[in-house]
């Protein structure tokens, strides 16, 4: 056994095999911790623990009695695992399995983004690796959680069903058949880059007549008008004030958002596409997914070198981004009236600038001084304009 402090948390790490043997020594000890560390959480660490036998368990059970609540155990192989829930410790317990260690090497690289890579393990599997500095608690399991929350509400997605490392990483693994990410597939035959767009724009709109439990997708609109008071260190009261009127004209809805809808997004499996990424997903009006195919293939799609260093832009010209944001937007709007699409990219433009400016908050650094103040007063603009009713036909 040894014992590590780490905050307010004594980490004791169980090793070896913990049997009728050597229980009785190994509870002497933790409880002389216990006492010598009043106060501190407790929290057992299984990583090198390979058996425990029943006298073990009533080791873990005085411990828990202790304390009175539910103790954490991290790391716990599968078959200590096993254990556990047969004698039923995982209803006592927070209970965590270890995370298997697995390596991309020799995987085929399949798709990338902003969070981390997608790799192919099988036919039939796929490996998401985050990247090192993404939260776990924040972005992966929340990710996965919403994943599979999508999924029963009828959303076509990937199922996650396994947390593994590489590495210092983290990752997920999906089961998805025969997948590739939409922007090779447009990429490698762009001779049918409209008919993709066309279906991608056509599988949009049916999310968005999926109706979800606002208890398990919370409301973008509700989402970003509570943290409005984080960018009162970059805005002043009166534009506060604008800002929370533009969030507040949107139109109420309960159907579902992906959050970060692009074609780096989707896989497309057997013809069909799957929605993939959705740590961002929650309930709303369709513009605000709408505002992430504008944002790529509109203004940084006019920017060469913002699309050299995007991970789905540098596969397209120019040309070709502004096609494709034309072809996504008409199919999505049902319409080729220059000017009622105008009008749509007006509303699409503000909606993307406002929610862009939580930037400053969980991004520092990212957005320059000048790029933040063409946000602002474009939004102003459009607050001063008028705020009329946010009608897209849809």
């Amino acid at each position: 056994m040894k014992i590590t402090e780490n905050g307010n948390r004594m980490i004791i790490s169980l090793e070896g095999r913990i049997d009728g043997g050597n229980a009785p020594e190994l509870e002497k000890e933790i409880l002389d911790a216990i006492v010598e560390n009043n106060g501190k959480e407790v929290v057992f660490d299984a990583e090198n623990l390979q058996y425990i036998s029943s006298s073990g368990l009533r080791t873990i059970m005085k411990v828990r009695k202790s304390f009175n609540k539910a103790l954490d155990m991290i790391n716990v192989s599968r078959d200590v695992y096993d254990i556990l829930e047969v004698t039923g410790f995982t209803e006592l317990l927070n209970v965590k399995k270890a995370y298997r260690q697995m390596s991309i090497d020799g995987l085929e690289l399949i798709g990338n983004g902003l969070t981390g890579d997608v790799y192919r393990i099988d036919r039939e599997t796929i490996l998401k690796v985050f990247r090192r500095n993404i939260d776990f608690k924040g972005i992966i399991e929340k990710e996965n959680e919403k994943a599979r929350n999508a999924f029963v509400a009828g959303v076509p997605t990937a199922i996650p069903y396994d947390i593994v490392r590489v590495g210092e990483c983290y990752g997920t693994v999906y089961e998805l058949l025969d997948a590739k990410e939409l922007t090779y597939v447009i990429k490698e035959d762009k001779a049918h880059l409209k008919e993709q767009i066309r279906k991608f724009a056509e599988a949009v709109k049916e999310i968005h007549r999926i109706h979800v439990d606002t208890g398990k997708f919370q409301s973008v609109k509700t989402e970003s008008i509570e943290a409005l008071p984080y960018l009162a260190p970059f805005m002043t009261e009166e534009q506060l004030g604008k800002l929370r009127a533009i969030y507040e004209n949107i139109p109420d809805r309960d159907t579902f958002i992906h959050g970060d809808c692009h074609i780096g997004n989707v896989m497309q499996q057997n013809g069909e596409l799957m929605f993939i990424d959705l740590s961002s997903s929650g309930s709303g009006h369709p513009i605000f997914d709408l505002m992430s195919m504008y944002s790529l293939f509109v203004e940084r799609g006019n920017d060469p070198e913002a699309m050299a260093k995007s991970a789905v832009l540098r596969h397209f010209t120019s040309e070709e981004a502004h096609d494709i944001w034309w072809t996504f937007i008409s199919t999505y709007l049902n319409t080729e009236d220059d000017a009622l699409i105008r009008k749509a990219e007006r509303h699409i433009c503000a909606v993307a600038f406002a929610r862009r400016l939580f930037m400053l908050v969980v991004m520092p650094g990212v957005l320059s001084a000048e790029k933040t103040e063409t946000m602002i007063r474009t939004l102003m603009d459009y607050y001063d304009a008028g705020l009329e009713t946010i009608d897209l036909g849809i």
